[in-house]
């Protein structure tokens, strides 16, 4: 039976108390347009001196703000708070997204093309690529009651594109997507996201096992990262004041299988993979998948998106 391969589009969400970030290498301060925020939609978008802050409602009296580095060399998420106005809690600093695209060729002449199901794009040749941000320049957009800042300049391989925020009006939820495309023909993906730090945000982690239960481990920033089986793919970290719990979109984050086994799609840890420097949580794809058809996400020509989504 021919099955429907998603075209390409991974997002990460960031719930409540968290929201996301971008990495960048360089050095100088980025330029960020105003031109197209709508200053009347309940948002407030202001730059002072290196900070791009950006306070949204986010439900009940309360908001949520999260304050974008400019600077190139400097972690996207300076601070990410939540709470009532006077009383706002830091749910953690000095974050960066940690994005790695596995891009692989689709076999499009045997089968179905595009919609091909029975491909084994594991055991062709591929290779792994860390997104790396330049961060060349950064804007707020109003979309009726979403406000999305983009941060333009990310590169992966073969995909360049955008980390692009998107905060919801009335929901402490952020999506966090990295918007790519690729000019390469027959190309195919996976990825890995998380969220990283040089001095971790957070104290424990809680996850639930698959049996149900709750469990916990305390952070430190020495322990090698590990993958973990987990019900509802999310992952928690505590921190002083608040936590953050990261998760996948759930209508966009798995390519197709035949049955639904638990791949242990969370990580945790530090130098995740051995290319992400830092103590990071996230979620990640296990490029076997079920040990047989591993047909990936389709990134046609142009029109590919990757993005990333957590909840908090």
């Amino acid at each position: 039976m021919r099955k429907f391969v998603p075209q390409v589009r991974m997002r990460f969400l960031l719930c409540a108390f968290a929201m996301l970030c971008l990495c960048a290498f360089v050095q100088a301060q980025t330029p960020v347009d105003l031109s197209k925020f709508d200053r009347k939609s309940g948002v407030s978008a202001v730059v002072k001196g290196t900070l791009l802050e950006v306070e949204w409602p986010t439900g009940e009296g309360e908001i949520g703000k999260v304050a974008v580095d400019v600077r190139k060399a400097q972690p996207l998420i300076s601070t990410l708070q939540v709470g009532d106005k006077n009383n706002l809690k830091t749910i953690a600093r000095d974050l960066d997204p940690a994005v790695i695209l596995t891009v692989g060729k689709r076999d499009l002449i045997s089968q179905n093309g595009w919609n091909i199901f029975f491909d084994k794009t594991a055991y062709l040749p591929h290779e792994s690529f860390v997104v790396a941000m330049d961060k060349k320049d950064v804007k707020v957009v109003t979309a009726g009651g979403q406000t999305e800042i983009i941060v333009s300049g990310a590169s992966a391989g073969p995909f360049s594109g955008s980390y692009n925020l998107i905060l919801y009006n009335g929901s402490p939820l952020m999506n966090v997507a990295a918007v790519m495309s690729t000019t390469v023909d027959s190309t195919a993906v996976l990825y890995d996201a998380g969220l990283v730090s040089k001095t971790s945000p957070w104290e424990k982690l809680y996850w639930s096992d698959t049996e149900n239960f709750m469990r916990d481990a305390d952070v430190k920033s020495s322990d090698t990262a590990q993958n973990r089986a987990v019900k509802y793919r999310t992952i928690i970290g505590q921190g002083q004041e608040g936590s953050l719990a990261i998760f996948p979109a759930p209508h966009q984050f798995f390519y197709p299988l035949d049955n639904a086994y638990n791949l242990e799609f969370i990580w945790h840890g530090a130098n995740y993979r051995g290319l992400i420097p830092g103590y990071g949580i996230g979620l990640r794809h296990d490029p076997l998948g079920d040990r047989r058809w591993v047909p990936w996400f389709n990134a046609p020509p142009t029109r590919s998106n990757a993005s990333i989504s957590f909840a908090c």
